[in-house]
């Protein structure tokens, strides 16, 4: 017998055939619909996530399955930085706040320190970061930290481009307190690749924006050890719309070139790489954020390696975690809460060493400051790390079949795509090309698509929405301005966007319609014959049109076409949808259509469903359909379409 028949262990044999027992009996409830059809999910990563996962799924994976006999706190640190997770030492809860003023900002800071918050976070205002603070001089930056003990609080400053002028200032401030550099913790650091990406051009051309980077790095090293200088931001992609591939893939090239920046201005990566702070954005795939959390630091420490440094140096940069904004609502808003609750869980089980939960007021990220969204917010860390009991194993996540298989297959990808921005030249001349924004805005894309076809559901969005609910005000939602005045490294920038954005324009619309003529758009449901005949269609219906601020008129149900198209005259509706089966249609649809437009010249018909037969469809067009709704229709377009028509949009 060869040793490859012996390769399996008995184990691992009745697992399999488990698994196939398993299979069977899947397929036997599914009915003949095909098991790859309804139970596989692919993932805008190119990932297959499959309906269950076994040791199998592991073992298969030797590289990685090695990676997890690791003891967590040890290289690569695959299960975190900290050999006892955060039984010791919980995340810093660095919430961000929203401020007008300096003083304003520091009575809502210590507001929050009363109540759960353990940092400091402040962003100087760009035309990138238009809710930053004027942090222009000491009196400002001392007047947003009144009160703050600089050597026992964590400040965590984002200066942008350039860090110098406000790292001085921070380390001036701390002086005057009492506090030498040495008692410093947190951040003041600047990222020249990530404003430059967003923005789409620099105040200064990169190579000074890098001496600057370099000269502050060098003087922290001296003066405030413990303080981090320089930042990655990568969860800009993830805002953007691009897939966990990308924001590991894109942090790594950034990394990578700002480390070389660095080195060859004089600081070594022993210097460089403890005083990196990384940010990324924790987004609604539970699973697959989780994932790309937990690959982020081994494949750090095999770049660090790769440039010649220690792995033990990659435990020393941290992460930072941001709830993003890109799913985040004007409608339904409460729902954000808790969509930040699993991002949050996500990021936590990633080992994150730092979070912010945006308040669900927070369009912008950050919020419109009103103390009860803020509050939950906060309220959100307590809960993961008192209730959800995260803190107790040092490695909540190590050992998932799922978490860990997705780690590994994310890795990969992200590793392979990496690897080819190298040999483009890296992550600056991949920005010049084009081909980063290219590849987030096709992500983008595709996940727009999905949104608007109802494929990904946003709960009170494009799908269950409130109508008599009152939505967020527009003006909670904060964009960047372009960076006029900033003519150096012109680039085309990564252009962050919410995914349900295109629907809320659709709800306005309509809201705006009812208040100019005294009703809502309105759509008639034309349910033929019995309920079992028309039940379905005029469900999918009903919900294909409640995301565009329809009112439904669907009371009644219908044995002929004439009454239907009385009932439709009588109704005032616009639209009118035909609700029944195939079989019934090339009956009913003729009849209908010509009572319908008799009754009403000018109503926009519509039917439930899609012929299979490309003649039947054209047959009910001909005959007067106008519109097609189905599963693989975008409703966030054939109602723009309608809306359109009527006059509301």
């Amino acid at each position: 017998m060869s040793t490859t028949a012996l390769a399996t262990p008995p184990e691992d044999e009745t697992l399999a055939a488990s698994i196939a027992t398993w299979r069977r009996t899947v397929e036997a409830e599914l009915k003949g619909v095909p098991f790859d059809k309804k139970l596989l999910t692919r993932t805008f990563e190119g990932i297959t996530l499959q309906p269950l996962y076994t040791r199998v799924d592991i073992s298969k994976r030797a590289a990685h399955a090695e990676l997890l006999a690791k003891p967590p706190g040890t290289a690569p640190f695959l299960r975190g930085t900290r050999a006892t997770g955060y039984a010791v030492e919980g995340w810093e809860v660095a919430q961000e706040i929203a401020a007008a003023t300096p003083a304003e900002f520091n009575q809502r800071l210590r507001e929050d320190l009363m109540t759960g918050q353990n940092a400091a976070v402040l962003f100087a205002a760009t035309p990138v970061r238009p809710n930053g603070l004027a942090l222009d001089t000491a009196a400002d930056l001392a007047a947003a930290l009144a009160g703050v003990e600089a050597g026992v609080l964590p400040v965590h400053i984002d200066a942008g481009v350039d860090a110098v002028a406000l790292g001085d200032r921070y380390l001036a401030w701390a002086e005057q307190q009492g506090f030498k550099g040495s008692a410093l913790t947190g951040s003041v650091t600047a990222d020249p690749l990530g404003v430059w990406a967003s923005a789409g051009a620099l105040p200064v051309a990169l190579p000074a924006a890098f001496d600057a980077l370099a000269a502050w790095t060098k003087r922290a090293a001296q003066s405030a050890p413990a303080l981090r200088t320089v930042g990655v931001n990568a969860g800009l992609w993830a805002e953007a719309g691009g897939t966990a591939v990308h924001e590991l893939a894109f942090a790594l090239s950034a990394t990578v070139e700002t480390l070389r920046a660095l080195r060859d201005r004089g600081v070594p990566l022993g210097v460089a790489v403890p005083r990196l702070r990384l940010n990324f954005g924790s987004g609604p795939q539970f699973l697959m954020e989780a994932a790309k959390f937990r690959a982020w630091r081994p494949l750090l420490t095999r770049v660090v390696v790769a440039l010649g440094g220690d792995a033990s140096l990659a435990g020393r940069a941290t992460v930072h975690a941001v709830t993003t904004r890109w799913n985040k609502t004007r409608l339904d808003a409460h729902v954000n809460m808790l969509r930040v609750t699993t991002e949050a869980f996500a990021a936590v089980l990633g080992s994150v060493d730092s979070l912010h939960i945006a308040p669900y007021d927070g369009l912008d990220g950050v919020g419109t400051g009103e103390s009860f969204a803020r509050r939950i917010a906060r309220n959100v860390h307590v809960m993961l790390a008192e209730e959800f009991g995260t803190t107790v194993p040092a490695d909540p996540a190590g050992g998932s079949w799922c978490i860990e298989s997705l780690t590994d297959e994310l890795a990969r990808k992200a590793w392979e795509l990496f690897q080819g921005l190298e040999a483009k030249g890296g992550f600056s001349a991949a920005l010049r090309s084009g081909e980063l924004q290219k590849l987030a805005a096709a992500a983008a894309k595709e996940k727009a698509q999905a949104v608007g076809a109802r494929r990904s559901g946003i709960v009170g969005t494009n799908l269950f929405p409130n109508l008599r609910e009152t939505p967020l005000p527009a003006s909670a939602i904060l964009a960047a301005a372009p960076a006029a005045a900033w003519s150096a490294e012109k680039i085309t920038p990564a252009v962050a966007f919410r995914a349900a954005a295109g629907f809320e324009k659709l709800r306005d619309a309509s809201a705006a319609y009812a208040v100019r003529t005294g009703k809502r758009p309105r759509v008639f449901l034309a349910k033929m014959g019995p309920l079992i005949q028309h039940k379905g269609r005029a469900d999918f219906a009903a919900g294909f049109f409640a995301p565009g601020g329809f009112e439904l008129v669907a009371k009644q149900t219908f044995t002929d076409a004439a009454e239907a198209a009385k009932a439709l005259a009588a109704s005032g509706a616009e639209v009118a949808v035909l609700c029944s089966t195939d079989e019934t249609y090339p009956e009913l649809v003729p009849a209908f259509t010509a009572a319908a437009r008799a009754a009403c010249p000018n109503v926009t018909l519509v039917l439930a469903g899609l012929p299979a037969d490309e003649a039947v469809k054209n047959a009910f067009a001909a005959a007067g359909i106008d519109q097609f709704i189905h599963l693989r229709a975008s409703a966030e377009e054939t109602l723009a379409l309608l809306l359109k028509k009527i006059g509301a949009l």
